[in-house]
This record gives C-alpha cells, sequence and structure tokens, in this order.
C-alpha cells in the first residue's frame, strides 16, 4: 500500500527578481545611457532627486530656500516632479555642444559583436569558419534559419562538429543566440542561470511550453503542480527573452562619453570610474522623512503603500549603481594590469587579453565581463578609446613574448608601408619577414585576411597605384 505523506525539501533555486534584473540592465548601459535612464526614474520616483554641477543659472528656476518646503498629504508627488524636473541638455552652451567626433553614426551591429567574442574563443581555424558561418545565417530573432545538417554537408564535417560550435555559442552574449527554436532559447538562458533540468522553470518550459499560456490554475489542475511554486516559476519565465537579438538592429546615433578613467599620477597609473558628469543622483531624505511622520496614520492607506514600493525601488537603483561601479572598477583594474605597457609604449606592445582572463581575473562570468564592456568606452591621454579595444586574441613571439592580434596588424601595416613601391610584397613574403624580423610565426591566410581587414589593397592593387 501506498503511503502519502508531506515532506519538506530544501532545494538551490536562483529567481531573477526585480532586483536582479535592474543590476543587469544597469550593468550594460553607457554613461549616456544611464543618464537618460536615471532622469526618466527620478521623474517616477519621489525619493530619488538630482543634484546637477555647474550649470548656468536659469531666471526662469524659482529661488526657493529648501527649509521654507512644506509637505501635506495633498501633495501629488508625480506631478510636482515632473513640474520642478528640467532636461540637462536644455542649459548646455553653444560651446558646450557635444562634438561630432564623439558621435557613432550607429549601434554595433550583432554579427560584429558575435564574431568579436568568437575571435577571443579557444577555436580551431576550421570551427572559427564554421562560427562565422552560423552567425551569417542567424534571422533577425536570433535563431539560426539553416540546420545543422546542411551546415555539415557545406563544410564536410559531422553533425556533431556543428552542434558542438553552436553550442559554445549559445552561450555567448546575447545568450540564446544561434537556437533553432524558442524552446531551445529559453532552455540555454535557465541553463545559464544555473537551473537544473529537474527544477519547476525548466520541466515548465520542457514539457508544457504551448501550455504555459492556459495559466496557472489550468497547469495546477492538469499536473498538480504546486501554485506557489508555479507563480515563482512562471515570474522566472516572464524575464526571458524570447528574441536574442531584439535589442540589436536599431541603428540610432550613439553620444560617446566615458566610463573610464587611465591616468598617470607620479609614474603610477590610475583608475577613475566616471560616476557623476552632469549630475549626482542623491536619496531624497525629505519624502522619506514624510513617510516616517506618516506611519500608522490609517488615511490615505494607498498613497502609503505607493510611497513605501517607491521607497524599496529607490533603494534597489541606488544599490545597482554601486554594483554597476563596482565591477567597472574591478573590470577596468584588471584591463590596466595588462595592458599597461601598451598606454606606455604604443600598440605594438598590446598584449593578448580574452573576456575568460579578466573573467578569471575579477571572478565573473565571461558574459557579464561582455556586458560591462561593451558600447563603454575609456579615456586614456591619446583619446577615448572603446574598452573592447583592449581585447583581442593573440600569439606567442619565437622570443616567447605575447603579442595581441592588433600588434601583428601594426606591423603587417608597418612593413607595407616601408616596402617598395615598385614591386610591392605579397602576403607570403610579409610572413616571411614577419618570422625573420619579429620571431612572429603566422600562416599567410592569416596575414590576407589581417590585411583585408584593415583595408589595404592586394600586390596586384597597390602596384597598379604606382603607374
Amino acid at each position: 500500500m501506498i503511503e502519502l505523506k508531506n515532506q519538506l525539501k530544501l532545494t538551490p533555486q536562483l529567481i531573477l527578481t526585480p532586483q536582479l534584473k535592474l543590476v543587469l540592465k544597469v550593468l550594460q548601459l553607457n554613461n549616456v545611457e544611464l543618464y537618460e535612464f536615471l532622469l526618466e526614474e527620478v521623474q517616477k520616483n519621489p525619493f530619488l532627486e538630482l543634484e546637477y554641477k555647474d550649470l548656468p543659472e536659469r531666471e526662469d528656476f524659482p529661488k526657493t530656500d529648501r527649509e521654507e518646503i512644506k509637505l501635506s498629504e495633498e501633495i501629488n508627488f508625480e506631478e510636482e516632479l515632473i513640474n520642478k524636473n528640467f532636461n540637462i541638455f536644455e542649459v548646455l552652451s553653444e560651446e558646450e555642444i557635444i562634438p561630432w567626433e564623439r558621435i557613432l553614426r550607429s549601434e554595433e551591429k550583432l554579427s560584429d559583436y558575435l564574431l568579436w567574442q568568437i575571435n577571443l574563443k579557444d577555436f580551431t581555424p576550421l570551427e572559427k569558419d564554421i562560427a562565422k558561418y552560423i552567425v551569417g545565417n542567424l534571422d533577425e530573432k536570433g535563431y539560426l534559419s539553416i540546420s545543422s545538417e546542411e551546415i555539415a554537408k557545406e563544410f564536410g564535417v559531422s553533425v556533431e562538429k556543428v552542434e558542438k560550435v553552436r553550442e559554445i555559442i549559445k552561450f555567448l552574449d546575447p545568450v540564446g543566440i544561434a537556437s533553432l527554436n524558442l524552446k531551445e532559447c529559453l532552455l540555454t538562458q535557465l541553463e545559464f542561470l544555473g537551473y537544473k533540468k529537474d527544477m519547476l522553470p525548466f520541466i515548465l518550459v520542457e514539457k508544457h511550453l504551448d501550455e504555459i499560456p492556459h495559466g496557472l490554475n489550468f497547469l495546477n489542475e492538469v499536473y498538480g503542480y504546486d501554485l506557489e511554486d508555479l507563480e515563482n516559476a512562471l515570474e522566472v519565465i516572464k524575464q526571458l527573452e524570447p528574441y536574442p537579438a531584439r535589442n540589436y538592429f536599431n541603428e540610432i546615433p550613439v553620444y560617446i562619453e566615458p566610463d573610464l578613467i587611465f591616468y598617470k599620477d607620479e609614474n603610477e597609473w590610475k583608475i577613475e570610474v566616471v560616476k557623476d558628469n552632469f549630475f549626482v543622483l542623491k536619496f531624497n531624505k525629505y519624502y522619506k522623512n514624510f513617510l516616517r511622520k506618516k506611519k500608522g496614520s490609517t488615511q490615505n492607506l494607498k498613497d502609503t503603500q505607493f510611497l513605501r514600493e517607491k521607497i524599496k525601488e529607490a533603494e534597489n537603483l541606488l544599490k545597482a549603481l554601486d554594483s554597476r561601479y563596482s565591477n567597472l572598477y574591478k573590470v577596468g583594474s584588471t584591463i590596466l594590469k595588462y595592458q599597461r605597457e601598451f598606454l606606455e609604449k604604443g600598440i605594438k606592445f598590446l598584449k593578448p587579453l580574452t573576456l575568460k582572463d579578466v573573467a578569471e581575473e575579477t571572478q565573473l562570468h565571461e558574459s557579464t565581463v561582455s556586458r560591462i564592456i561593451t558600447h563603454k568606452y575609456v579615456q586614456i591621454p591619446e583619446g577615448i578609446i572603446p574598452l573592447k579595444f583592449f581585447f583581442s586574441s593573440g600569439y606567442k613571439s619565437l622570443k616567447g613574448e605575447n603579442l595581441s592580434a592588433k600588434a601583428v596588424k601594426d606591423y603587417i601595416k608597418e612593413i607595407i608601408e616601408t616596402e617598395n613601391p615598385v614591386k610591392p610584397l605579397s602576403d607570403n613574403s610579409i610572413a616571411k619577414i614577419l618570422k625573420e624580423k619579429y620571431g612572429i610565426k603566422i600562416a599567410r591566410r592569416t596575414v590576407t585576411k589581417y590585411r583585408e581587414e584593415m583595408k589595404i589593397p592586394s600586390i596586384k592593387e597597390r602596384r597598379k597605384k604606382i603607374f
């Protein structure tokens, strides 16, 4: 006879809470995007305020002493904030307008972003070609538009080989890219978040994806899942991204502001995280004290509940900002540690650096490092450059020195610039010079690839130019 009994069981489970979701959102914003996001949040939340820095006075701003402000229960917090906030860009003088050289014409395309990550992986040349072919066959949702069998036939390899490469691509950023369908995409994201196959969110996606729209009661009645567990699991699934490529097809102007500054102070390189530029985000203690005074009041319970929710949201946002600045500092410090010689001596001293190297050093996940550095910039003495510039695969010279792919490209460019214009060098000849003069052993096809990436014409085209 089967015995039925209740049993408590503890199982580890990662929940994508609103706070964690906010941390991830803030983490991937660059400074310009962050300013716009904070301006929106301040307009919606009475417990957040902005302290503007170094702005010219405007006659239309009321010169009211804050100590004279009186709060009352009748005040409309949201309306008051909307009336008092202003756009920072309205008060910039003509001299302070952002110069054109700090404007990017469009966001980075998804294919470029994925190829950059692929180049940092330990793929063989064949695997890299397969990976590029996969990226070239993604649809607008981010799913693979052809089968693995077709790719295997194209390259003359086994389907298992193609699937091995695709499996790695699926866990690049954005997670779930190159999936074959919605189910695989969501399962990949759940696996990335740490969910196991026996956990309810995984089970619901794997077995009941088509039935999820029927709701809690249906799944409870038909399959007997606990209502509270179902609610938590569905909340997790709602936070997943069904179309990984969704945010990578908008071409809009992007204004550049540095997120980090590398500078030298008394022969020592230092790092500064750019936290504040136009304004400082602060907690509005005035409204917090007002809420504390009203604690226990039975009047306006709905308004009090609204304010308590907003105070929690304000606290979470400030914590998310602290997390962003902390992780930016960790990643920036690691980059500075690896690339100090480049900052002092130039491009030829840029060392190979991968996401994995930084992830191990900072104890962050590779995809988190990728989020941190994407669309972010660092100011160095020579100007402003993308953080991604410091990352590239590399080679080891015959002398045992580590050289980045960017450094090798610079050597190739230098060789071509000093060649005899009457008798230009072939790619094979350049490969030989690299080996004999600089101790860099690379294949002829790699020289061709780097030359084409730098938009340098072939030997035939270079010879034509002198006539």
